[in-house]
């Protein structure tokens, strides 16, 4: 009787020390936020790869500073009306809304390339996700929304095969973890830019 009693309470001890911490486990399998990309090719080919990139995918640049290696778009609505808040949760975490309703769902892009040698570049991407919420007495503000890595992820496999082919693909994770400094080197036969590095100050 002693024995299950102290068995219980192991139990109970243990649910309560590690429980939240597995439930945050759990919910962060689904989430993939892409670390740095290193591409051995020049960095103008890594610059306008990513700017027609951008434009096929109808964003304007809405800033950028190639002495920097930095660019912004313009924002894009993800969604808006009655979709709106099952479709923020496939793209960011979704807060929880004590009054009122979502509108709408936008998001732009944050691109940074790191010139790291003739032929090598580090290729970041953020995407900043805002959420419309009207509250129930009509005032409206716009939120931000933690992203969880799908639009990161497919931007920048989109300009993997953009340059590379449709071969091309983020490498998959290991053990519930991504690599932090995922490469990707393409193949011989496979299109590289011939093209030189910008001039730096």
């Amino acid at each position: 009787m002693n024995a299950m009693m102290n068995w219980k309470r192991l139990l109970l001890i243990f649910s309560l020390l590690f429980g939240p911490a597995a439930q945050a486990v759990a919910q962060g399998k689904s989430q993939f936020i892409p670390p740095p990309l290193r591409l051995y090719i020049p960095f103008e080919a890594a610059w306008n790869g990513m700017l027609e990139v951008l434009e096929k995918n109808d964003f304007e640049i809405f800033q950028q500073n190639r002495a920097q290696g930095s660019m912004m778009s313009s924002f894009r609505e993800y969604s808006s009306g009655l979709l709106t808040e099952s479709h923020i949760s496939k793209i960011g975490e979704q807060p929880k809304l004590i009054d009122g309703d979502w509108l709408s769902v936008r998001y732009q892009y944050e691109v940074f390339i790191e010139l790291i040698g003739d032929r090598e570049t580090l290729l970041t991407v953020y995407a900043n996700i805002e959420a419309l919420q009207r509250e129930y007495l009509g005032t409206e503000t716009w939120v931000k929304i933690q992203t969880v890595g799908n639009l990161e992820a497919r931007l920048l496999t989109q300009f993997g095969q953009s340059l590379f082919g449709q071969n091309f693909s983020l490498q998959e994770p290991k053990k519930g973890f991504w690599e932090r400094d995922p490469t990707y080197l393409p193949d011989p036969a496979e299109r590289i830019p011939r093209t030189t590095g910008p001039e730096r100050p």
